[in-house]
């Protein structure tokens, strides 16, 4: 992947002072953080090249080597799998509060977000926009879209907790170069293009500049882990990571280099001369053909000695492999995934407990991004709702909005049952929405569920209803005597 880059912002006709100095600001930050942002991605796709000391790694084998490490991926997509948003209800638990069901299905919601909280993770941040949409062009009324680092950017507000203004890139040329952006500030919405002959920038005169009636900047920051001091977050490959990896593929090109050496039997020959070793025309035999040959004769010297042959024993490759163990356990440890999970053997494997022990920072990880990406979910349903109804007032349901999480330390269906079970038995919920909820059972068969048995408590009160009462006397006394047969 390549990326252009040019020394400032292109200067845009139709754009406002005030606007262009925005557009500025915004394309030199993206700029400045993109070629950091593709090394990450370079290590996340498993591309990095060897990192060669040039010290043991002979330089016939250097090149030859293709030695791939995907730890870096397993950083990732540890805590990101185990971020599952289940589902948006209501304050007392109704669906679909806001009715935004046909805007997120338009806008493949479900799909995406997964997809966004792996990048965010992965670059520190992502972004969440929400654009009206150009409906004769076939885009839905309402725009939900979800950026990577590589494709967005914005300026903090530290005083609002917020952006002031964003810059999201559609498309690029070959060479990595915007050709197409969008500008957002709180007054606007600026569709801005390059022309390809001239190479001017200008804006869209189809629906290049649409007026923000919402009052602020409708794209939002994904951080993971932020802080004070860095509302971008953090990003799971991180320097450390990609020092780790560095030295672990060292450490497998070495192993690699190893093998060779000493997968064929290493022999030391002593008291051979160079005849020995040619045919009858005086030409040399390769080493390797008198080698693998069945039937091989040696003579002996002048002074009537047989030559002898030694073999020099191969080296453990223990050595490495202690050192790639020992890689594996600093990786684990800065990232909180589980040695088994990075491919290492170990003389007692890894209970199930002790699995969990190792994803405690990783669970912990979750839970608090919980929160971070609620609040930025909250805000994308704010500005969906008012762009849909053309409001400048935010909706009271997005604030009492309850955003369904899935436990992280229970990401599966299987383990989700097993837990959600002792919950809905100690607290007596058998049969209810929040007990099947505790039990991972999507919200559809929830649905379903519910509404059979509301039929099935319906026709049994019809059926009591519609019984015939039976009369008082004909019901026999529990202390009467029976009647003898044989009266």
């Amino acid at each position: 992947m390549t990326i252009g880059i040019w020394s400032r912002a292109p200067a845009v006709a139709g754009l406002p002072h005030s606007d262009q100095q925005l557009l500025d600001e915004t394309w030199m930050q993206w700029q400045r953080k993109v070629p950091r942002n593709i090394e990450r991605l370079v290590y996340l796709d498993g591309r990095n090249k060897l990192k060669d000391l040039q010290v043991s790694i002979p330089p016939a084998l250097r090149e030859q080597l293709d030695v791939v490490m995907g730890w870096p991926i397993k950083a990732v997509s540890e805590p990101a799998n185990r971020t599952i948003l289940d589902g948006i209800l209501g304050e007392d638990g109704q669906e679909d509060p806001m009715e935004l069901g046909s805007i997120l299905l338009d806008n493949q919601f479900d799909v995406e977000l997964p997809q966004a909280i792996r990048s965010s993770m992965a670059y520190s941040c992502g972004f969440a926009s929400v654009t009206p949409g150009d409906t004769q062009s076939g885009e839905p009324p309402v725009m939900m879209q979800f950026h990577s680092a590589l494709h967005a950017t914005g300026l903090w507000d530290r005083r609002r907790r917020a952006l002031k203004a964003g810059l999201l890139v559609h498309e690029k040329d070959k060479l990595g170069r915007p050709q197409h952006v969008t500008l957002i500030t709180p007054e606007w919405y600026w569709d801005i293009w390059r022309q390809e002959a001239s190479g001017t920038w200008f804006v869209s005169p189809w629906a290049g500049k649409i007026r923000n009636r919402i009052g602020r900047v409708t794209l939002d920051v994904m951080p993971t882990e932020p802080d004070l001091d860095r509302p971008f977050g953090r990003a799971r490959i991180d320097r450390r990571v990609m020092s780790i990896t560095d030295r672990a593929v060292r450490t497998g090109a070495r192993l690699d280099v190893h093998s060779e050496l000493f997968s064929a039997m290493k022999l030391m020959l002593l008291g051979a001369d160079r005849t020995s070793f040619e045919d009858e025309a005086g030409k040399q035999v390769p080493l390797w053909d008198w080698y693998m040959g069945r039937f091989n004769a040696l003579g002996r010297d002048e002074e009537g000695e047989v030559p002898e042959l030694h073999q020099i024993r191969a080296e453990s490759p223990e050595p490495h492999i202690a050192t790639m163990r020992q890689l594996a356990s600093e990786f684990s440890g800065h990232t909180g995934v589980p040695l088994g999970s990075l491919g290492v053997a170990q003389a007692n494997p890894e209970s199930a407990d002790a699995k969990n022990v190792a994803r405690e920072d990783v669970v912990f990880l979750v839970e608090q991004q919980h929160k971070v990406y609620g609040h930025v979910i909250r805000r994308m349903c704010e500005n969906a709702v008012m762009i849909r109804d053309n409001t400048t007032e935010r909706p009271e349901e997005a604030a009492k909005m309850q955003l369904l999480w899935r436990r992280p330390d229970r990401a599966s269906t299987g383990a989700l049952a097993d837990a959600g079970m002792k919950q809905v038995t100690a607290a007596e919920l058998q049969g209810t929405e929040v007990g099947m909820r505790l039990l991972g059972i999507p919200q559809p068969m929830i649905r379903q569920a519910m509404a059979e048995k509301r039929r099935s408590n319906a026709a049994s009160v019809l059926d009591r209803l519609t019984r015939p009462e039976v009369p008082a006397e004909a019901v026999p006394s529990p202390d009467a005597a029976p009647e003898d047969e044989d009266q």
